[in-house]
């Protein structure tokens, strides 16, 4: 653990390519048989600091049973958790920027496994608010959902700048306002589409 989180402010500044072992051994103060023994090499102890980046907040699975409303405000704000959340530090969101500019066969595979693992959760959610939606439009509200839950947490910076005094707010609270808006919002739009 304490080479995963020496490696991941150190990927985050400069770059998977531009990282060396021996920065994160020296930084780390272990020697390269422990990177080795445990990550294989540098592209595997970089698929797990990414993992570890992104699982900040595991995903608790809400029950199935549960209305399609309740189920969709679980998800906004497991989502809004992970990216606003105690745990979520300053590297992790520099990661994911780097990441998203030139994806690493890393971050694919892993981008991958979770949209494998969240899509369909999202489609039966939202096909229950609208069973009247056909197949490319529930589609494209599974993505429009992920993106306010993924998108306007990581927008801190501008709702800073918008609303004078938003970044002093407790975490919790911000977390809060932020999980109530966007399942409103999404609900509204999903259950008001023909």
């Amino acid at each position: 653990m304490r080479i995963l989180e020496v490696a991941g402010p150190i990927f985050a500044e400069k770059g998977r390519r531009e990282t060396t072992i021996r920065d994160i051994v020296q930084a780390a103060g272990v020697n390269q048989a422990a990177v080795n023994y445990h990550f294989r090499d540098k592209d595997g102890l970089y698929a797990e600091v990414l993992r570890l980046a992104t699982h900040t907040a595991r995903e608790q699975e809400p029950a199935e049973d549960a209305p399609a409303e309740q189920r969709l405000r679980d998800l906004v704000r497991t989502s809004v958790e992970r990216l606003l959340g105690h745990q979520r530090q300053a590297w992790h969101t520099r990661l994911m920027l780097r990441e998203l500019e030139e994806p690493s066969p890393a971050f694919v595979s892993l981008v991958d496994e979770i949209v494998g693992r969240i899509m369909p959760r999202v489609e039966r959610i939202v096909a229950e608010l609208n069973p009247r939606l056909g197949e490319e439009e529930r589609w494209l509200c599974c993505h429009s959902l992920m993106s306010h839950c993924n998108g306007m947490p990581k927008a801190e910076f501008f709702l800073e700048r918008s609303r004078p005094g938003w970044g002093e707010r407790a975490a919790e609270e911000r977390i809060r306002i932020m999980t109530d808006h966007i399942s409103r919002f999404c609900l509204a739009a999903i259950g008001g589409l023909e």
